[in-house]
């Protein structure tokens, strides 16, 4: 273990006291008890910044709260992703004072938008200088989940359909299927400008248009539809299977932004499981629908995040934060930044700023 500094007892934290309303349950307190390091891979990072996430509203609603509650309940602090400092560390692969990203812990995110958090060697990488702090806290989740759904889910000639396109993982999903040599690709978003400057040769305005409704694409239908927003885009554009090929395939990442889920015990699992699994089932048998799949975005293995960032370096990938943001770290900016996340139209990753680099 290594230590290079005399770290203050108490810290600056946004908290969670309770379920439901944020402005009712978020709160900046200065009195945090600063977490210590306890296992032999743990790295106590002093934070720069934190990424909110799908997962971190999910968690406050009380909705999957069996599973994604931290075990410790209410109390606790908010957020999961973060870029900082190494202050001290159990691991022999990070050192006092090396620039890191981080992703959040499996089952659900807490700890990071605080100024200082332990974390996961498994979940840690080395940051290069040239990537702000700003921009690299949201890599590790949304960045790297878009990697890998397309590496898994997306071949060269493709015609692939990104609902979601906008968002922090579409927008990194619509480059890297660019990478991959998709030869048309399609985003479902508000966002032409912006997701036409990262990829999208063409985009569908939601508001005005069905996409599975449009006569082009029944006509030529996709290869691949990837949706990260749910709702009625799986119930009547994937079911109908009228604009996408039959031996396409239909990426799903339940539930997806507009999709609700619920989880307060082990049979709502095992319920839950049955129903995806069943899902996968039926469609692969099914004779005029796309396969259902559901790839392992957040599956960490050692280089992937190493990879990833050399992507962002060599200017490949472009990281894309929400324009409100970075958000300040007081009670105000913080609850304006989640009910951002919440609204579910946060276009790019929204960002708290927690200290200077």
């Amino acid at each position: 273990m290594t230590d290079s500094t005399t770290l203050p007892k108490k810290m600056k934290a946004a908290i969670a006291t309770g379920f439901g309303d944020i402005d009712k349950n978020i709160q900046v307190v200065e009195d945090w008890p600063v977490p210590t390091l306890k296992a032999k891979d743990d790295i106590l990072v002093k934070v720069s910044a934190c990424a909110l996430a799908p997962g971190d509203v999910r968690v406050l609603s009380g909705k999957t709260d069996w599973i994604q509650l931290p075990k410790g309940g209410h109390p606790y602090v908010v957020g999961g992703d973060l870029s900082g400092v190494v202050i001290s560390s159990n691991s022999k692969k990070f050192n006092p004072g090396d620039y890191v990203v981080s992703r959040f812990e499996l089952p659900g995110p807490s700890g990071a938008l605080g100024e200082y958090k332990v974390v996961k060697e498994s979940l840690t990488e080395h940051c290069p200088e040239s990537i702000d702090p700003i921009q690299s806290c949201g890599l590790t989740a949304s960045t790297m989940a878009a990697k890998k759904i397309v590496d898994q889910c997306v071949n060269k000639g493709d015609r692939v359909l990104v609902i979601g396109g906008s968002g922090a993982v579409g927008s990194s999903v619509l480059q890297y299927a660019k990478i991959a040599g998709a030869a048309h690709i399609v985003a479902v978003s508000s966002q032409e400008d912006l997701c036409k400057s990262l990829g999208a040769d063409s985009v569908i305005d939601y508001r005005n248009q069905n996409w599975w409704q449009m006569p082009e694409y029944q006509t030529d239908p996709f290869d691949v539809a990837i949706d990260l927003v749910g709702g009625e885009n799986w119930e009547q554009g994937g079911c109908s299977g009228a604009a996408i090929k039959r031996k396409g395939i239909y990426v799903a990442l339940p539930p997806g932004v507009q999709s609700e889920i619920e989880l307060h015990g082990c049979w709502g699992l095992v319920s839950l499981s049955f129903q995806w699994l069943w899902l996968v089932l039926w469609t692969t048998l099914h004779p005029k629908v796309p396969r259902n799949v559901m790839p392992d975005g957040l599956d960490l293995r050692d280089g992937d995040l190493r990879e990833m960032l050399n992507d962002v370096v060599e200017g490949r990938i472009k990281p894309v934060l929400d324009p409100s943001g970075p958000f300040e770290f007081n009670n105000d900016s913080v609850r304006e930044a989640f009910h951002l996340q919440g609204s579910k139209h946060a276009h790019g990753k929204v960002v708290v700023k927690i200290a200077d680099a």
